[in-house]
């Protein structure tokens, strides 16, 4: 657990940086969410993982760690591709508006 808390932590610290760089208010508060999302959707997995461990066998615990991993990855990549999109939105809107331009 120990390298993926390292990955988690550094994936947060990066993702940080990532979000004060944004060119709006709007863009800074959806990529802080994907930031959030991020964090969260990695560490569903060691549980998930877990589900065999607390007593679950056979075919009960085979569903359930499905069924976790069909949620982690729900949040991973749909969800994640939808905030994507949002943020390149918001930005696009920003570069239309003439905000990024030099003074």
């Amino acid at each position: 657990m120990i390298p993926f808390c390292y990955v988690v932590f550094t994936l947060a610290v990066g993702l940080a940086e990532a979000t004060s760089k944004q060119p709006s208010p709007a863009a800074a508060s959806l990529a802080s969410a994907a930031r959030y999302l991020t964090v969260l959707s990695w560490c569903t997995y060691p549980f998930v993982y877990m589900v065999k461990s607390v007593g679950l066998a056979g075919p009960a615990a085979t569903m359930y760690e499905q069924v976790g991993y069909s949620l982690a990855d729900v949040l991973a990549k749909a969800v994640f591709g939808v905030l994507i999109w949002a943020i390149a939105a918001e930005k696009s809107a920003v570069e239309e508006s003439g905000k990024l331009l030099p003074n």
